[in-house]
Order: C-alpha cells, then sequence, then structure tokens
C-alpha cells in the first residue's frame, strides 16, 4: 500500500490540485493507495490542532501498512521524525515532492534533514531539481515530473482576435510581487510614451489578491487603466474562454534569492501549460521552472526582470503578429508530447518501481 500525505486537497491551490493528480494516477496505475490529507477540525487555533491531532492519528495507524510513503510536500515529512525515534518499525520506502519556494534558498535549511531520510525525491521541474542538488549534496536521487493541467482547452485551436490581448493569470498579492504586474504596467507604459503601443490592445487581468488596489491605482497613475480589463476570479469556464481569446499570455515571473535568504518565482507555472493547450505561446521569466515549458523563439519568449526587454518582445509581436501562431502550435505540441496526464503517470510509475524500490507497493 503507497501512504499518500497531502494538505487538504479540498481547497484548488497548485500543490492540491497536484496531489488529486498523482493519487489519480497512482490509482489508474493498479497500486492501492491510502490518501491521508490535512485537515482543520473546526474554527479557530482550536480547529487547527484538533485536525492536526486527528492526523496524526491516523498516521499512526496507517505508517505501519505502508509499503512506500509519498509525501506531496516537504513539510509533512515532519511528523515522521516521531516514527524515526521509535527502536522497532516497520521499513517503508520514503519518498517526498519538490515544487518550488519551499526548498528553495534559506527554505531549503528547515527540511534538508527530512528531505536526506527519503530514498527518492520527485520534483516538478527540472529548475527545482538543480536547485535542491546544487544546495543539498546529501541529496537522494531526484526524478523531474511535471505537473499536468486539469484545465484542457479544446483541440480546435480559435483564430487570433484582431487586436494583440495579453492574459495573466496570477494572484495580485504584496508576497507575491515577483509575479511581474509591475513589469508589465511598466513595459506598457514605456511603449506608450514612445508612441509604439498599438491601437485597441487590451491587457487581460484574470486573479485577485491583497495587492489589487495598489496594482489598480498605480495603472490610473500611469494612465493605462483605460486599456486593461480587470478580471477578479473567474470559474474553469471562463477562463478557457479567455486563454482561447488572448494574443500571448504574460507573466514574467522572475526568480530571486533576495537577501535575507528568501527565494521568489515560479516552481512550474501551470499557467503556461493551460495556455499552451489552448494553442497560444507564453512570455516568462528566464530562470525558474517555467523554462521546461517555454522554448525562447519556439514556444514563447523567455526575458529578464526589466520593463524594457518586456516592452522589446512585445514591440516584435506587433510587428510580426504571425508569431504568435508558429509559437503557438508548438507549444500546444510540445504540451501533448511531454505534459500530458498519460506523460506524468508514465513517469511517476516509473519512478515509483525504480531500482531503488526494495518492496512492492502493494
Amino acid at each position: 500500500m503507497i501512504l499518500l500525505l497531502a494538505y487538504d486537497v479540498r481547497r484548488s491551490g497548485g500543490v492540491e490540485r497536484l496531489s488529486l493528480q498523482v493519487w489519480a494516477a497512482l490509482r489508474a496505475g493498479g497500486h492501492r493507495v491510502r490518501l491521508l490529507e490535512t485537515r482543520q477540525l473546526g474554527s479557530g487555533g482550536l480547529g487547527r490542532w484538533l485536525g492536526r491531532g486527528w492526523f496524526l492519528l491516523q498516521l499512526a495507524w496507517w505508517l505501519p501498512q505502508a509499503a512506500q510513503v509519498l509525501s506531496m510536500h516537504a513539510l509533512l515529512l515532519k511528523p515522521l521524525r516521531m516514527w524515526d525515534c521509535l527502536p522497532l518499525r516497520p521499513r517503508h520506502r520514503r519518498l517526498c515532492w519538490l515544487h518550488g519556494i519551499e526548498v528553495w534558498g534559506r527554505a531549503l535549511d528547515g527540511v534538508a534533514a527530512d528531505l536526506s531520510r527519503c530514498e527518492g525525491l520527485a520534483a516538478s521541474s527540472s529548475f527545482t531539481a538543480d536547485q535542491v542538488r546544487g544546495s543539498l549534496p546529501a541529496a537522494p536521487p531526484i526524478q523531474v515530473i511535471h505537473p499536468c493541467a486539469d484545465l484542457q482547452v479544446e483541440a480546435q485551436p480559435q483564430p487570433f482576435h484582431p487586436s494583440l490581448r495579453l492574459l495573466t493569470v496570477a494572484r495580485m498579492a504584496a508576497a507575491e510581487r515577483y509575479k511581474g504586474h509591475d513589469q508589465i504596467l511598466e513595459a506598457l507604459a514605456l511603449l506608450r510614451d514612445r508612441g509604439e503601443l498599438v491601437p485597441g490592445l487590451r491587457w487581460r487581468v484574470v486573479g485577485c489578491g491583497d495587492d489589487e488596489s495598489r496594482l489598480k491605482q498605480r495603472a490610473v497613475f500611469l494612465d493605462l487603466n483605460g486599456s486593461i480589463d480587470w478580471l477578479g476570479r473567474l470559474s474553469d469556464a471562463d477562463l478557457a474562454d479567455e486563454y482561447r481569446q488572448c494574443s500571448v499570455v504574460v507573466m514574467p515571473s522572475a526568480f530571486a534569492l533576495l537577501p535575507d535568504g528568501r527565494a521568489q518565482g515560479e516552481g512550474f507555472g501551470i499557467t503556461y501549460l493551460e495556455a499552451a493547450f489552448a494553442c497560444r505561446p507564453a512570455i516568462g521569466a528566464r530562470a525558474g521552472g517555467q523554462c521546461d515549458l517555454i522554448r525562447h523563439g519556439e514556444t514563447g519568449w523567455l526575458v529578464g526582470a526589466s520593463a524594457r526587454e518586456l516592452a522589446e518582445v512585445l514591440q516584435q509581436i506587433q510587428r510580426d503578429p504571425s508569431a504568435l501562431e508558429t509559437r503557438g502550435l508548438q507549444a500546444r505540441a510540445q504540451a501533448l508530447t511531454q505534459f500530458s496526464r498519460s506523460v506524468q503517470q508514465a513517469r511517476l510509475l516509473a519512478w515509483l518501481a525504480g531500482p531503488s524500490a526494495s518492496t512492492t507497493a502493494d
């Protein structure tokens, strides 16, 4: 039996969606799986503590029965430390999934010992795998297994809108300003000041957050609000329609190590993959997990953190809009062959059955 440790999968976050993908792939592959997820049992601090206690009780029951334990987040390895202190304990193969900022920079220090006790690690991108290998010499073998998109737009590509339509799908959070909203605003203002902003251009912004008000005020200050559509949170159906109608997805989410040792950036970037399934190219940053998805000059564009560089790419697109269709088709072809659900399942099952698996999962 495989014991799958996950955060509450009723939430809509990327880690939770990936956990459900892995759970479904394991069951489809014939494995017997027990999903053990964190839950808050009631409101406030008491509800959190009750949830933690219930999680630990279930862990104590199911752990001795598991041949393999796959933790979908490095922090969920922490409760296993108590198990390691027992003098006589059944042996299980321990695995963990790595996403991004939870194992980048100084965050790795807090989970390094737990990761070193694992027999294998899976990473959502080559970038994350390289970050951990470079900072944790004692890391076990790392296999890259990409997330797949739950939202897959139909195969028939839609014609491009006559006017350039930029689409950004990201939280507008003060703690996540690296997503690039400010960089896009500055790039649009730069093009406008040069007289190079094409008439009819629209920037469609999907998402919300505690930084939304500031961004809207800045758009007004830069006299750009007339070119921006603030769409808020959308249903999957409406989001799919936005992908179909856009010209290019723009999210220059930049990787950086901050002075205090914290890291920022995209561990993978499911938005770029959703765009690819809709035959739309993307603009992302040069460093980060998105580099597995976006091949500069083939399936999209990779830029630095400056507004000037982003403005130059947007200017190129305005001058040669035919590049959008070419790169969009290449993005979809890559998505189908390298980032499909079947590819994810095959890599996951091969990893679980790898040479370090001393026992069967059933």
